[in-house]
């Protein structure tokens, strides 16, 4: 063993060494074991939020159901910064948002007063409220599932928030979403399968 790797094993101690020991035993059976030899189901799903979510999938928060009938995937760096999925419901259409991060969804509807202000700047006053970016930016979009035509393309997104409250601007080609509404905590949905 050379004097530097010697010196370290003494600076860290036996726990030290041991988690040394730990980590360069994995990664040497890592290095062994092929991708294609581990079992397709072991690996993560890209794009799925902790629930797997995806078009025709029913949630329920609070005895309120959710069909998630078509989606649009904001596409960032390679994976979706956000998902939305249209929830139409009796005359209007709803929207539930799965953000890249968090343990929360977003339950919207489309907001008039949103839409006269426009794209936003840095804050949005909605309802006597103070809504602060959370994420915007460039964004390609990948619609499926049943949604009105001509969504595919690139486009921007912003993210607001304040406490519960959230925002949603969406603007690709010549469609545009202004939606509005509240937090709603993963724990509290649950998912039916399509």
């Amino acid at each position: 063993m050379d004097p530097i790797s010697l010196g370290l094993l003494l600076a860290m101690g036996a726990g030290g060494a041991a988690a040394l020991a730990r980590w360069r035993n994995a990664r040497k059976s890592q290095e062994k074991v092929p991708e294609s030899a581990t079992p397709h189901r072991a690996r993560p799903r890209p794009n799925e939020g902790d629930l797997g979510l995806r078009v025709g999938d029913v949630i329920l928060y609070l005895g309120e159901e959710f069909w998630l009938a078509g989606e649009l995937s904001l596409q960032r760096e390679g994976s979706a910064a956000l998902r939305l999925f249209q929830a139409p419901d009796k005359g209007k259409t709803r929207w539930v948002a799965v953000p890249r991060q968090g343990d929360s969804y977003y339950v919207l509807e489309a907001d008039a007063e949103l839409a006269r202000i426009g794209w936003p700047g840095m804050e949005v006053p909605l309802r006597g409220r103070t809504l602060r970016p959370v994420e915007q930016g460039a964004c390609a979009v990948a619609p499926s599932g049943e949604l009105e035509s001509g969504w595919e393309g690139l486009g921007r997104y912003a993210v607001f928030r304040a406490l519960e409250t959230v925002a949603v601007v969406l603007e690709q080609g010549s469609n545009r979403l202004w939606l509005s509404g509240k937090m709603v905590p993963k724990a509290l949905t649950q998912r039916l399968g399509a």
